[in-house]
């Protein structure tokens, strides 16, 4: 990788942060493979490269903490389809991406990224025109593929930007993006012209090579730099994400497991002792200096006379254990304190029973702020969105048809028939609207997630239309 395509100094600062997420959340292995970088060595002098050191690592035990809580926000937020309207964009909701991804699993990633560095980046992009399918029109754009796709950039894959005023605002001017080891992109807003420059080196030798493409949308070059930085803090640098904490405390919590696998190793088994056996001398008479390392698979000479009640011969040390149980204590709180930056993901249920009312207004509180970054994802998702139903027709940047929406409602609870009678009630008193009184009942478990208002009332007027006539009574004249 050459000077061209790396991070610069400001971004870069913060990536061993991102790269420490990144470990934890792979688990053991990625965490093991890095060595000291985690884990300080046990001893002295010993090679962190040695086969004893990685013995070491092999015999410490790693608890998974932020990939479960990674996995169970996740799973909360997604346990409900994200939805989306808008007809334009449904077109493509399944290919959304170059790689032909779909709109949900580009949302989980963007979620998933957020929750690790809170700090994404989203690119609409259209093929160029160079790549322009023959006979191409509006009604066939879609099935050749001739459509603007989204882009996810992670954190590594930012390399620098700079804003500047554009007309009344703050806006992107210049934002350098990487695709790969030997390629990355420049895009540039100059005099209201946004273009994208593309640097490759072929073969991945030589010199980058340079192609310059200016986007269009009906024969005419975009004004803005179609790119959104996805975090919650709305900061143009990076700040700490979610998960920061728990992989942190994680990083303590193996630290300490290397500690109790020493403890273990060189106290755990019976220590063999050999008290007044016959002093050791070298060829020329002079007394050997012996080393006593700890292990049941070594042996302790001592010279001289014994302790009371030592008599000379072969003895065992057997180990009281006071120091591992205060190792084990500590694990147990820095567990604890996983579990509660978990909001309770990791933590096991209470035996005792809890109200009801009591258990939805803690669990309100600890799940907020994953509804906080869920909501700020959404938005920011749907404003790019947006952008991509302008590029393929709505009439602007800012398309009110196009919306789309993430999963908050995480400890969802289905309506009573009491309180759906309730709802009802209150749309027979005018307090609700047709349409407040499903959005309520769908909410409340009654109807599907992704079904909207339009399709619902669709559905129903296209009943009553097909409801047979009412045929005359026959009776007698």
């Amino acid at each position: 990788m050459t000077e061209q395509n790396i991070q610069c100094e400001r971004l870069s600062r913060h990536a061993p942060q991102v790269k420490k997420v990144r470990d934890f959340v792979a688990g053991e292995t990625a965490v093991k493979a890095a060595l000291d970088l985690y884990m300080p060595v046990p001893s002295v002098g010993m090679n962190p490269l040695s086969q004893s050191f990685k013995n070491f690592l092999r015999r410490t035990s790693f608890f998974p903490a932020a990939a479960r809580v990674l996995d169970g926000c996740l799973s909360l937020v997604f346990q409900k389809d994200p939805v989306l309207v808008s007809e334009t964009v449904a077109q493509i909701k399944d290919s959304i991406t170059y790689d032909m991804e779909s709109l949900e699993l580009f949302a989980e990633k963007l979620v998933s990224e957020t929750l690790q560095t809170n700090y994404t980046g989203v690119l609409v992009d259209a093929p160029s025109d160079d790549e322009r399918p023959a006979n191409l029109n509006g009604q066939n754009a879609v099935d050749l593929g001739y459509h603007p796709f989204l882009s996810l950039y992670p954190f590594e894959a930012i390399l620098d930007h700079r804003v500047g005023r554009v007309g009344n605002k703050q806006a992107w001017t210049y934002v350098k993006l990487s695709d790969g080891e030997h390629k990355y992109r420049e895009l540039r807003l100059t005099a209201g012209i946004y273009s994208v420059t593309v640097h490759e080196r072929i073969d991945g030798q030589g010199e980058y090579q340079s192609t310059t493409v200016i986007p269009k949308r009906d024969g005419k070059p975009l004004d803005f730099i179609p790119f959104k930085l996805v975090t919650t803090k709305k900061d143009r640098w990076p700040t700490k994400a979610l998960i920061d904490d728990v992989v942190n405390v994680n990083c303590n919590h193996y630290i300490l497991e290397g500690d109790h696998a020493s403890a273990l190793f060189n106290c755990a088994g019976p220590q063999k002792v050999v008290v007044n056996p016959a002093k050791q001398t070298d060829a020329d008479g002079n007394p050997i200096a012996n080393e006593y390392p700890a292990g049941s698979d070594h042996v302790w000479e001592i010279h001289g006379a014994g302790g009371e009640g030592q008599q000379a011969g072969v003895h065992f040390l057997e180990f009281t254990g006071t120091s591992v149980v205060a190792i084990r204590e500590q694990l147990k709180e820095l567990k604890s304190q996983m579990s509660a930056l978990g909001s309770r993901i990791l933590q096991d249920e209470k035996a005792a029973p809890e109200a009801a009312e009591a258990l939805a207004i803690r669990r309100t509180s600890e799940n907020a702020t994953i509804v906080g970054l869920t909501r700020s994802v959404a938005k920011d998702l749907e404003e790019v969105l947006r952008w991509l139903a302008w590029w393929m027709g709505a009439a602007n940047k800012t398309d009110p048809a196009t919306r789309f929406t993430l999963n908050v409602d995480l400890v969802p609870a289905k309506l009573t028939p009491q309180e759906v009678t309730e709802i009802r009630n209150l749309r027979v008193a005018s307090a609700y609207t047709a349409e407040e009184e499903f959005y309520a009942l769908r909410d409340g478990g009654w109807h599907a997630d992704t079904l909207t208002w339009e399709k619902h009332k669709a559905a129903i007027d296209a009943e009553v239309i097909d409801q047979p006539l009412a045929l005359p009574s026959i009776g007698a004249e």
